[in-house]
């Protein structure tokens, strides 16, 4: 009898010391949570392996695993938040469970899209969309991941009508960090088709938002990611003392954050910076530019960042280009070998705009060679991809995303010249599309009338809080149930609520005054045209059958004021290399073209160059 009693004693401890392990376990996890708002970042991860190992509750677990690939997924470590969006998968596989298929299926296409697979992220976010959600917000961040997929494979009507579905669910669950996401990836849409002031203006918009962020971390995190897209609009609008202070400021909080993928784009950005003042300052800053783009492009090689790569090598390739004469010792060999290099590996990511830059390029390259038959086969290949991504205007039939112009989209997400479209809207009768036959009506979402990031609100507390990849239970709610989570000094000291507020307000007033100027240069470059004699107007034939005339863009400028801002191109030489980017042996000061290595160097020199660092 008494051994029975001793058994039972022994179970009872036994469970017990078991109970007190899990309340040990996810206290752990809700510690990790506390850590990693007091950013304390790898104590937060270190706390929630822990727990993992030492829960048995699945629905713990797969919320442990969703904290650590949404932690990865803001340090950079793209592989690790794909292992863990794996085991969150295993796990809802073996539980059975739909609601936890559709986060696992979110997380998997995030981390998909982040390392650039984006057939992956569509196939996994479409599948997260096919399962029922346990929160009413997780198909928007579902949307918003597949429209960020298509942006990165240069669909752009795809890409449109996503974010449209994700607007829309932003809309009716009252997200406003879905809202600011989905302005800062259409802001990076409409910076690559050259509309800078649309980019601008849902830039501003996520910046309205991102004022009313009250957790200290997420604050830093978006405001870090606003203010590196802003630094490449502001860039290419030409701000670039304002584009400059954004990038600088944009980088301090991606180091303070650990966000290395962020990091390394800001010292791109920051390098093309330098390049364009390198055009009319000391060669010194060229030097700098260029130490940058290797910096940044190792630590993209280093995090598999492939979208990343592409970036910093479309950027050399572009510096190589046009900054020739910068370069002791380097000739049109270097810049079409880096623009060769980031056509192979934008080619596997799918990425065409990029690959259709570095065609007109090398285009521009071939014709100062003389070479007529390469010159030709770049410039069919950018004519193709023109037309697989639809980037012309079919009233006015000229390309759109060379220069910046004004462009407005409808509702079946087909783009078209603001001015023309107008024009077609007001002079027929029968309003459809010229592309797809739909009723033209202008899309609500994206329309900068109508965007529902207005600063109307800007003061209101936010209503969502919920980052994407944590949905059923976020960092930012947990946070909120714990309480107090003052951030101990670390890089730099937590931020007061009046302190947030005026950052906010300088970016603000920031991206007001370059509005101003891209008004005040429109104005100006409109009284001139008006001054100057028209020209006579070319009709020209739409597929609609309508004779529609050439519609001018409302940025276009004077003639004196375009030859002014724009150098004229280099005399045409002798050909300095053959048709197949091989020096003649009559050459001798000229290096030899050699290929890239896998893990060398992105700049071949065999003499000291004023690149040198």
């Amino acid at each position: 009898m008494g051994v029975f009693v001793r058994r039972d004693n022994i179970n009872l401890i036994t469970n017990h010391r078991r109970s007190m392990g899990q309340r040990q376990a996810k206290q752990h996890m809700q510690a990790g949570v506390k850590l990693y708002h007091q950013r304390h970042y790898a104590q937060a991860i270190n706390k929630w392996r822990q727990s993992l190992n030492r829960l048995n509750n699945a629905e713990d677990r797969f919320i442990t695993l969703g904290y650590l690939a949404q932690a990865l997924c803001d340090q950079g470590e793209y592989e690790g938040m794909l292992s863990y969006a794996l085991s969150q998968m295993q796990l809802a596989t073996d539980q059975n469970d739909s609601a936890m298929k559709c986060e696992a299926f979110l997380n998997l296409a995030k981390a998909y899209e982040r390392l650039a697979d984006f057939t992956k992220a569509l196939q996994y976010g479409k599948a997260s969309l096919e399962h029922p959600s346990m929160d009413p917000r997780t198909p928007g961040y579902a949307h918003l991941t597949i429209a960020l997929a298509h942006l990165g494979m240069s669909q752009f009507q795809q890409c449109l009508e996503s974010f449209e579905s994700a607007m829309n669910v932003a809309n009716e669950t009252s997200d406003r960090l879905l809202e600011l996401q989905i302005c800062v990836g259409l802001g990076s849409l409409f910076t690559l088709l050259r509309d800078i002031t649309k980019a601008l203006i849902f830039l501003r918009n996520a910046l309205a938002i991102v004022q009313s962020v009250t957790v200290d971390d997420v604050h830093a995190k978006y405001r870090c990611l606003i203010l590196y897209h802003l630094s490449v609009a502001l860039r290419m609008k030409g701000s670039l003392v304002d584009a400059k202070e954004a990038c600088d400021e944009a980088s301090q909080l991606a180091v303070e954050m650990g966000n290395r993928a962020i990091h390394a784009r800001c010292m791109c950005s920051l390098a093309d910076i330098y390049r364009e003042l390198g055009e009319s300052e000391a060669k010194e800053t060229i030097t700098k530019s260029w130490a940058r783009y290797e910096d940044a492009y190792r630590v993209m090689r280093g995090a598999n960042d492939k979208m990343g790569e592409v970036l910093v090598l479309s950027s050399m390739a572009k510096s190589a280009s046009e900054s020739r004469s910068h370069y002791t010792g380097q000739c049109e060999c270097q810049a079409i070998q880096l623009n060769k290099k980031c056509i192979e590996i934008a080619n596997q990511i799918g990425c065409k705009h990029v690959v259709l830059k570095c065609h007109l390029r090398l285009a521009e390259l071939y014709s100062q060679l003389n070479d007529d038959d390469s010159e030709e086969t770049a410039r069919r290949a950018a004519s193709r991809l023109t037309q697989e991504m639809q980037l012309f205007c079919n009233f006015c039939g000229q390309r759109y995303g060379l220069k910046d112009e004004s462009l407005q989209a409808l509702r079946c997400s087909h783009i078209f010249h603001e001015k023309c479209l107008h024009t077609y809207l007001l002079q027929r009768t029968d309003q459809n599309c010229p592309k797809c036959r739909c009723r033209a009506v202008l899309s609500d979402n994206i329309s900068i009338r109508s965007s529902i990031a207005s600063t109307a609100d800007v003061q209101s507390p936010s209503t969502s809080f919920a980052p994407p990849g944590g949905v059923a239970t976020p960092l930012v709610s947990a946070a909120a149930e714990l309480g107090d989570i003052t951030p101990q000094a670390t890089l730099t000291r937590r931020p007061q609520q009046d302190k947030i507020l005026r950052g906010a307000e300088k970016d603000i007033d920031r991206v007001d005054r370059s509005l101003a100027r891209l008004k005040s240069q429109q104005t100006t470059a409109n009284s001139c045209a008006a001054i100057a004699v028209p020209s006579p107007e070319v009709p020209s034939t739409t597929t609609s059958g309508a004779s529609e005339p050439v519609a001018s863009t409302s940025n276009s400028l004077p003639l004196n004021q375009t030859t002014a801002n724009h150098k004229p191109p280099p005399p045409p030489r002798k050909p300095c290399c053959s048709q197949a980017a091989l020096p003649p042996s009559s050459i001798v000061a000229l290096p030899p073209a050699m290929p890239l290595e896998e893990g060398g160097p992105l700049v071949i020199t065999h003499t000291p160059t004023v690149t040198d660092v």
